[in-house]
């Protein structure tokens, strides 16, 4: 028996009564589809495509199909291989849960006029304080190395962009495909060893480079040659953690053209307590850690960790004897100290 002749394309959208521009096919190979717009699916791509389709569509939605020359509906769950092909449904972006698409679709909702009344009465300023919880935990799910909480928190942060991007899209001022553009183009710019014909060399040879390419950059910007150019350290966020920050500024002034300090980071920590200076003292301690390739805040994160499991232990012990963690012997007390202050 000769296999029946696939319709073309062309009688396919016929069949289905789509638009010229309502065309979409799915290819397997290429899954990034976008699933708010309706999708053909050819027989030649059933098997491929039924894992994909039922991993993007919920199993009782109704799709269409064409069978023997005749339109009908078939659930995502019973979709028949001896079809001529398949149509599925656009989804709403509540319901295109596995896209960046449908997360973004979700956050403009509730930031529309008949959105949600708290999202809608946010600011970008109201939303800062959320946006940084939001970044220490995912930087608590990266030190624990826990993948479930590390795929929860990005979901949160990419959330919380979009907030952004749909805040400064009512307001006319950008929308997230000019924020997308920007980043593309930034990091294709700045990586002309990867996506151009320069050779990668060595890190210091690419920190060079991209100096290199910040100031062409600044230059083909067309700012205004009477202003005076932005500082090495302008660039530096207020907002980041203090030792991340000292770590950052003291890097680029090197950088540009500084030169090393006059004392040695022992020496410079040495003349801090001894003069009682403890903001000179942490600046010296973060050069210190730098000079060793360590990185002070998370040199600080970590002891502050041993710091809390040693006190929980602690209080384990006081609740087991039923008493406050105060009227444990002065010793074990002390001992908590030392935990932390040890040696790794």
């Amino acid at each position: 028996m000769s296999t029946p002749a696939q319709p073309s394309l062309d009688a396919l959208v016929a069949a289905f009564a789509l638009a010229a521009h309502d065309v979409q096919v799915l290819d397997p190979a290429h899954p990034r589809f976008d699933a708010q717009r309706r999708v053909i699916v050819l027989p030649a791509q059933f098997e491929d495509a039924r894992p994909l389709v039922r991993q993007r569509y919920p199993a009782p939605l109704e799709a269409t199909i064409l069978r023997a020359g005749v339109v009908e509906a078939a659930t995502i769950a019973a979709l028949p291989l001896d079809a001529e092909a398949w149509l599925l449904p656009a989804l709403r972006p509540e319901e295109d849960r596995a896209s960046i698409a449908g997360l973004r679709g979700v956050m403009e909702r509730l930031f529309a006029p008949d959105g949600c009344p708290w999202d809608r009465d946010q600011t970008p300023q109201t939303l800062r304080r959320y946006l940084l919880e939001e970044t220490y935990e995912l930087v608590d799910a990266i030190d624990r190395d826990d993948a479930s909480a590390l795929r929860e928190e990005l979901g949160d942060l990419f959330a919380h962009l979009f907030m952004q991007t749909a805040l400064a899209q009512q307001a006319g001022r950008f929308t997230a495909e000019d924020v997308a553009a920007y980043a593309h183009a930034k990091f294709v710019r700045r990586h002309p060893h990867v996506f151009g014909d320069e050779e990668a060399g060595s890190t210091e040879e690419l920190l060079d480079r991209w100096d290199a390419i910040k100031r062409a950059e600044r230059a083909a910007s067309g700012a205004d040659a009477a202003e005076a150019p932005p500082g090495a350290l302008d660039s530096v966020p207020l907002a980041a953690p203090a030792l991340q920050r000292a770590r950052n500024v003291m890097s680029r002034a090197v950088r540009a053209g500084l030169g090393d300090a006059p004392l040695e980071a022992a020496a410079a920590i040495e003349g801090a307590i001894a003069s009682g200076d403890a903001g000179a003292l942490l600046l010296a301690a973060v050069r210190l850690a730098d000079g060793r390739d360590l990185d002070a805040e998370e040199l600080l994160r970590e002891q502050t960790a041993r710091f809390v499991a040693s006190f929980a232990a602690l209080e384990a012990e006081a609740r087991a004897a039923g008493v406050e963690v105060e009227a444990l012997p002065l010793e074990r007390r002390q001992a908590v100290w030392a935990a932390a202050e040890a040696q790794r």
